[in-house]
């Protein structure tokens, strides 16, 4: 399973990152929404932050849809009470509360493909 990390905070990305590679994922990491967008159709799952400069993750998603995307969706964020929009989307498996352990992530991604699961995830 390839996966597209989008995080603004480059760090976080590159964390996620490497701990999804250590879990058996093939992973792409990218801070920059346009550029995450040059490469979504390289990716089966995109987990993007939500707060971003510029284009929150629920528009980096709705573009990849209007693209021909058609992979699985987790939108994560420290800040759900911040946030004024409905999050929905056709592919949303999860929302992911911040903070959350990159093994617990890896996990939800390995079940995404067995089950469907509800959009709520409370950080530990």
């Amino acid at each position: 399973m390839r996966i597209l990390i989008l995080d603004d905070n480059a760090a976080l990305a590159q964390i996620l990152g490497l701990s999804l590679r250590y879990e058996g994922f093939s992973v792409l990491v990218f801070a920059c929404p346009h550029e995450a967008l040059k490469h979504i159709h390289e990716a089966e799952v995109l987990v993007t932050d939500y707060h971003m400069p510029g284009m929150t993750g629920l528009e980096v998603a709705r573009q990849a849809y209007e693209q021909g995307w058609r992979g699985s969706l987790f939108v994560m964020s420290g800040h759900f009470s911040s946030i004024s929009e409905r999050i929905e989307h056709p592919l949303l498996r999860r929302i992911l509360d911040k903070p959350f352990s990159p093994h617990e992530l890896a996990e939800l991604l390995h079940k995404s493909n067995e089950e469907p699961l509800p959009h709520n995830m409370s950080g530990q």
